[in-house]
């Protein structure tokens, strides 16, 4: 009799087993297609999020770091100024120049600068002792050869506008002629100039040419100062 009420016992505990199990597996079962299909619309959605964020990262990048390009392009400018000589009172100047940049910062420059002689203060100093310069309306030629370095940039708001300038120095060496002076000279310049666009820039240069003019057969040691403003032409137009 107690044999039968134990197999019993066992047989009810075995049925029960398994079917506990069986309801754990069906549940489970029913379980993973749901969890398959909440992950992977958030999965996708995070992996958007990203991408759209750097879209945004890299269009942003690419607007900020652009810089008018100089290397391997050609600079023609044209100017016009004050010239301003130890011997002459101030006069004009007009300039032209061809500048090769061989970096962003290192350049080469030939320029040409035309003024004309005048010569009020010596015609009051020489009062009577007749005339050292004949002509005192004489022409007055300036050539140079100088090594161009940039050594700042930045960038400022015009309007809406991202416009980048740089500020330059200038030095090498120069021709002088006039009634007083033919010969070397030794040059040394400062100057900026703004970019607009990616082929014109505005420029500003001021210059010093040191030389020995003569006067009364006696030559000193002279500082002729020219300030400029100009503009320059990049070519190729498009870098």
């Amino acid at each position: 009799m107690v044999s039968h009420r134990a197999v019993a016992a066992v047989a009810l505990v075995l049925s029960l087993s398994s079917s506990i199990a069986g309801a754990a597996e069906a549940q489970s079962a029913a379980k993973a297609p749901t969890d398959k299909l909440v992950l992977r619309p958030t999965s996708v959605c995070i992996d958007q999020e990203i991408a759209d964020r750097l879209a945004v990262q890299r269009q942003r990048r690419e607007v900020k770091d652009r810089l008018f390009i100089k290397q391997a392009r050609h600079e023609l400018s044209a100017g016009f100024g004050y010239y301003i000589s130890d011997l002459y009172s101030s006069t004009y100047i007009a300039s032209a120049a061809y500048t090769y940049h061989m970096t962003e910062s290192t350049a080469v420059e030939l320029s040409g600068g035309y003024t004309h002689a005048d010569a009020e203060v010596i015609d009051a100093i020489e009062d009577g002792r007749g005339d050292v310069i004949a002509d005192d309306y004489a022409r007055i030629l300036i050539g140079d050869a100088l090594i161009v370095l940039s050594p700042v940039t930045g960038k400022l708001r015009l309007g809406g506008a991202i416009a980048h300038f740089d500020i330059h120095i200038d030095g090498g060496f120069g021709v002088i002629d006039s009634q007083t002076s033919r010969g070397a000279a030794g040059v040394a310049g400062l100057g900026a100039k703004l970019y607009l666009g990616d082929a014109v820039a505005v420029r500003i240069d001021l210059r010093d040419h040191v030389h020995r003019p003569a006067l009364l057969d006696t030559r000193f040691w002279s500082n002729d100062l020219s300030v400029s403003l100009g503009m320059s032409l990049f070519l190729p137009l498009s870098p």
